[in-house]
């Protein structure tokens, strides 16, 4: 965009319409997505039942936009290194071994994150 284009609410409507089409595109093309979507689910449904406190929501919210974001970022990662070649390349082996380092520290963190949240509701009923 350059700096004498006029604003466009159609143009950023554009943009949600194609971040729309690449959530479709993650969930049926990427089986990982598919696990932590249907995790997220999950989490939800738990914080539902356990009336969790707005702050608990925050952090389960930015934790599950967080892991979503780090596999969609990892499968883009993964999509144009296999564009570019289909050979044996370290360099490009190495940005996908980052990409899944990214999606597994960002997964490991959300586990401790819901770990602190859900442990005590579950202690709870037992007590």
């Amino acid at each position: 965009m350059t700096d004498k284009e006029k604003f466009s609410w159609r143009k950023r409507g554009r943009a949600f319409l194609y971040a729309w089409q690449g959530l479709k595109s993650l969930i049926v093309y990427e089986h990982n997505a598919r696990i932590h979507l249907a995790v997220a689910m999950a989490v939800i449904l738990a914080g539902i039942m356990f009336q969790i406190s707005a702050l608990e929501w925050a952090a389960v919210v930015i934790c599950i936009g967080m892991v979503i974001a780090a596999e969609a970022l990892n499968s883009a990662v993964e999509a144009v290194a296999d564009r570019l070649t289909s050979n044996p390349d370290p360099l490009i082996g190495r940005a996908k071994d980052y990409g899944a380092l990214a999606v597994a520290l960002l997964s490991l963190s959300a586990v401790i994150v819901g770990g602190i949240v859900f442990i005590p509701y579950i202690v709870s009923l037992f007590l």
